[in-house]
């Protein structure tokens, strides 16, 4: 009988705080363990902070007026700071546990204050003016746990100071249960999100320091800013960078890393698509905004963080919301321009922002209130893949200019090695031709010279002197002939030629050359053997005029896949600065022409020189 009596008690306690104080919130909660609760809120604005006793004045408890039925309440920039009351009952035998949950943007403080039979608590402040460890639950959102009591129907006044700060406000009510799991969801999908952003960031900082290309170090940059704001956005920037104190939370706004972030895009974007004129009309449109951004940096960081009258702070946040729009909306217009001017790599762009788009339009909107109060959104799922999309175009672009960057250092590669063949056959055509006219002509005037000489009666010493003089001219013509086309070099093995040449040098100097050869099965076409044969008297001049040798071994050694010269002596050596000397110069733009190696060891007990040449 007593218990029925409580019942019909607590039935009219329940129907008469339905009339007084809007609808009543059932602890229970529904089968989900959470629900959405701003239906069954009141609310009461004032320009001026009022105080607990106050507000349970018969006055201000008239002035309540219902909350709109909307899940998320905006508010934006206003001056009214705010209460809001709720009564919450619990129809069981048994205490109930819930969590308040408040889906805040910009609260100062807020302290919930509970009514229970007359008697008047407060069950804990939070607030970024509060440090995170004080908070009476510590989860990155503002957040109350209550306990309801049997059979009872209490009221609570959630008292939140949104003074100078952009207002969006949101309640949910959770099992203690369900809570933890959005909770350890929460961490767990935001740690991920923090690891690909800084993975990203990372990789471009990478690619700047590899390959010097400054776009890399923007939109690292970039990549930073977003990954700061979405801490921030969370409320994670107070719980993991320290910034749970007043000046913490109003040097760092949130609107002026935004704007940062979508002017440090802007100009990543510009840097990306190279196909846009800087002289044109839209880039220069587009840096003048990009401009705009930074400059709205400085000047929404110091109107939050110096708190001026309410109309300045609207007027500011009206006008740089504009200019971000104007931004987005540029990228958008230089993607598709560049596009249609042949550039595809802007499609990574457009997909990146396209994404990002739908995010900001849905969080604009607020169309998906659960991902406001139980992130991530859309907007930031949406911020993380833009950041993976468009990383993954810049190194597709550097991929694609690497490619291009080795297609022209072939090419010049090309041009070069075709020049020095061309300086090389022209050189030796040359020479062959300078050989034939010591031969025939010079040889033949000589000759003539002394046949001459003999007409004339000059002494006899006189004319042995003469004739000694003309025959030692006919010799070094001869042998400088020789020396530049040898006799008969195109019926005449390679290995012959060099046979016979370092046979004359060993009977006609200092210096003993033994001369060596391998296998002869494997050939070069004539030219080649000349350039072979050049680069031989081109080392042996250098021993015999530079090493003070007395002995050198040349070696001649034919490999299935290509021929080994080697060229040793028991000289002095030489230095390292002695080996842009002429006459190697030309060994080895000979040696280059062949496309073969060559090695150089010299020290004071010889020189060992070593040149493979590829048979093709």
């Amino acid at each position: 009988m007593q218990l029925r009596i409580k019942n019909i008690l607590i039935l009219t306690m329940v129907s008469f705080a339905n009339i007084c104080n809007g609808q009543t919130i059932d602890a229970s909660l529904t089968e989900k363990g959470y629900s959405f609760i701003n239906k069954s809120i009141e609310y009461l604005a004032s320009q001026k902070e009022l105080s607990i006793t106050e507000v349970l004045s018969s006055d201000a408890q008239k002035k309540f007026i219902k909350v709109a039925p909307e899940s998320v309440i905006f508010k934006g920039y206003e001056p009214y700071h705010y209460w809001y009351r709720m009564s919450i009952s619990n129809m069981d035998s048994v205490s109930k546990s819930v969590v308040l949950l408040l889906g805040q943007l910009g609260i100062r403080n807020s302290e919930l204050w509970k009514v229970e039979k007359h008697k008047l608590s407060s069950l804990g402040k939070t607030g970024y003016e509060f440090p995170f460890h004080s908070r009476p639950y510590l989860f990155a959102h503002y957040a109350y746990p209550i306990s309801i009591a049997p059979l009872s129907v209490d009221t609570f006044y959630v008292n939140v100071n949104e003074s100078h700060a952009y207002k969006v406000m949101a309640f949910a009510l959770l099992q203690p249960k369900v809570m933890k799991q959005k909770e350890n969801r929460f961490y767990f999908l935001f740690g991920i999100f923090t690891g690909v952003l800084i993975f990203f960031a990372i990789t471009n900082l990478y690619l700047y320091f590899f390959i010097k290309e400054k776009i890399h170090l923007w939109y690292s940059f970039y990549i930073i800013t977003i990954l700061f704001f979405m801490l921030k956005h969370e409320g994670l920037d107070s719980q993991f960078l320290g910034l749970d104190s007043f000046y913490g939370y109003r040097s760092t706004y949130m609107g002026a890393v935004a704007i940062l972030a979508i002017g440090l895009l802007m100009h990543v974007v510009q840097k990306f698509l190279s196909n846009i004129s800087p002289s044109g009309k839209l880039y220069k449109i587009t840096s003048l905004v990009k401009v705009l951004c930074f400059v709205g940096v400085v000047i929404q960081w110091l109107t939050f963080l110096l708190m001026p009258d309410n109309t300045i702070e609207k007027i500011v946040f009206e006008v740089f919301n504009k200019i971000n729009l104007v931004a987005v909306i540029l990228i958008f217009i230089n993607c598709i321009y560049s596009f249609y001017k042949g550039f595809k790599a802007s499609l990574f762009i457009l997909g990146g922002l396209s994404l990002f788009l739908v995010g900001a339009i849905t969080r604009t909107l607020f169309l998906g209130s659960e991902s406001y109060i139980f992130p991530p959104s859309l907007f930031e799922i949406g911020l993380v893949a833009e950041a993976i999309i468009i990383s993954f175009g810049l190194m597709h672009h550097y991929k694609k200019f690497k490619k291009e960057k080795e297609q022209l250092l072939i090419k010049l590669e090309t041009q070069s090695a075709e020049a020095a063949k061309q300086i090389l056959i022209t050189q030796q055509e040359e020479q062959q031709r300078i050989a034939l006219d010591l031969h025939d002509e010079l040889g033949g005037n000589l000759a003539a010279i002394k046949m001459r000489l003999q007409s004339f009666h000059l002494p006899e010493s006189q004319t042995e002197i003469v004739n000694q003089l003309i025959d030692d001219a006919s010799s070094r013509a001869r042998n400088i002939a020789h020396n530049l086309m040898p006799p008969h070099f195109e019926e005449t093995s390679l290995v012959e030629l060099l046979n016979n040449y370092f046979q004359t040098l060993s009977h006609s100097g200092l210096c003993k050359f033994r001369f060596y050869s391998s296998d002869t099965s494997h050939s070069f076409d004539k030219q080649s053997e000349l350039t072979i044969y050049r680069i031989f008297m081109e080392l042996s001049n250098n021993i015999i005029k530079h090493s003070s040798a007395t002995e050198a071994t040349i070696q001649i050694i034919y490999y299935d896949e290509y021929l080994e010269l080697m060229v040793e002596d028991n000289g002095t050596g030489f230095q390292n600065e002695q080996q842009n000397g002429l006459g190697l110069k030309n060994v080895h733009a000979r040696v280059n022409y062949l496309k073969g190696t060559l090695n150089i060891d010299s020290e004071k007990s010889g020189t060992t020189i070593m040149i493979q040449i590829p048979y093709n």
